[in-house]
């Protein structure tokens, strides 16, 4: 009997050496895209050091790059095809990426920037109307519940030139109890009238919403009975946007957003719920604990998700809590005002920087409860210095 175990011991072993790089470790692949002549990958092996692979039809080159974007000099006239990897021994090649650079003396094509590409916001629902004035001086758009889908509501955000970036329909229950059609038909009734060109704009200038949120945090315990319900969401998803697709035009359909999650997102795309849907969601709240990793929020989170996904992402929330000297919330350890607004705008720069982020909506308006200090303003309505950092985001 020993012997037998030894021969499968060692059997195993030998299919662990061959399954896996000569280093013994597992391995990440980097997923590579460019914007314009600029590259940038996902991480890998958590490295800080890759290696960058240049080809052209008469060259070969590989350099060392110690970050995880770089602009190659330009090649004018030529097609450049670019691959990389973690500087470590056995780490595979990314994807690859070609570039056309324009001849010497012609203009490159038109590229958009990242900064027109992406939108940011502030979850700023539930403090009536007239707040919308005051909004306005730190965001131009906002993340709605649908519960505040009103005629007062939204004409309020729109006379101060504030547009919502996306409707959040479904914020706790059962997600198995559900029923996907009319779930759909809200969706549709909710965008017909407050969508892009829907009946509310009629005489006004057209500031109408082009995504929809499918539920809020489905995989939290905190808000439903049956988290990580990946049939029922997954249903949802293709009974929104097939109602969607059957009665938009596509110029003006609405975005089908769906809740990522490091579980729930697999969980959901392993049932085919990435055709139903157009953008992930991500809260990447930087923990109760920690120091740098806090005030960066949880950036990896944002990353995998794109990675997995291949879908842009939108962070519907993300912020730092201010009680200083008060516990610590559930997803934050507590800062300083002005750290709270550095965070802000080192989030929002390096979001912009990724061209995959479509949104970032910082959570939230005003502090509330004895330690969600989350907000842009304190509770008695004055401005902390994240409003401007806001602003100038």
């Amino acid at each position: 009997m020993r012997s037998r175990l030894l021969t499968a011991l060692v059997f195993l072993l030998f299919l662990l050496g061959a399954l896996l790089p000569a280093g013994g470790q597992a391995t990440q692949t980097p997923v590579l895209s460019a914007r314009g002549e600029r590259l940038r990958w996902t991480v890998a092996e958590e490295s800080t050091s890759y290696r960058l692979l240049t080809e052209t039809a008469s060259a070969r080159q590989i350099t060392t790059v110690e970050a995880r974007a770089t602009t190659p000099p330009p090649a004018p006239g030529e097609s450049v095809t670019y691959r990389v990897k973690a500087a470590v021994n056995g780490s595979p090649w990314s994807n690859s990426v070609t570039i056309s650079y324009p001849q010497a003396g012609e203009a490159p094509e038109e590229t958009p920037p990242a900064s027109e590409a992406m939108t940011v916001g502030l979850n700023a629902g539930g403090w009536g109307p007239s707040a919308y004035a005051d909004v306005a001086g730190a965001a131009k758009y906002v993340r709605l519940e649908s519960r505040f889908a009103t005629d007062s509501e939204v004409g309020a955000a729109a006379a101060a030139g504030v547009s919502v970036a996306s409707w959040l329909v479904g914020t706790g229950g059962t997600i198995g109890a559900i029923d996907p059609v009319r779930y759909a038909a809200e969706v549709v009734a909710l965008f017909k009238r407050y969508g892009k060109g829907g009946t509310f704009w009629v005489g006004r200038k057209d500031l109408g919403s082009q995504a929809v949120e499918v539920l809020n945090e489905p995989d939290g315990s905190w808000f439903w009975s049956d988290p990580n319900n990946y049939v029922a969401y997954t249903r949802l998803l293709k009974a929104v946007h097939q109602a969607l697709a059957s009665e938009f035009p596509a110029a003006i359909r609405p975005r089908v957003l769906a809740f990522w999650g490091s579980r729930f997102g697999p969980g959901w795309k392993a049932l085919g719920g990435l055709a139903y849907c157009d953008g992930v969601t991500v809260h990447p709240y930087g923990g109760a604990s920690g120091a740098t990793g806090g005030a960066l929020g949880n950036r990896a989170s944002v990353e995998e998700a794109h990675e997995l996904s291949g879908k842009p992402v939108y962070v519907t929330e993300v912020g730092w809590p201010t009680a200083v000297g008060k516990p610590a919330t559930g997803d934050s350890q507590q800062w300083s005002e002005a750290q709270q607004a550095a965070n802000v705008s080192s989030f929002v720069r390096w979001a912009r920087a990724t061209g995959f982020v479509a949104a970032v909506d910082v959570f939230g308006y005003v502090d509330y409860a004895t330690n969600n200090w989350y907000g842009v303003e304190r509770r008695d309505r004055s401005h902390k210095p994240s409003f401007a950092a806001l602003a100038g985001a």
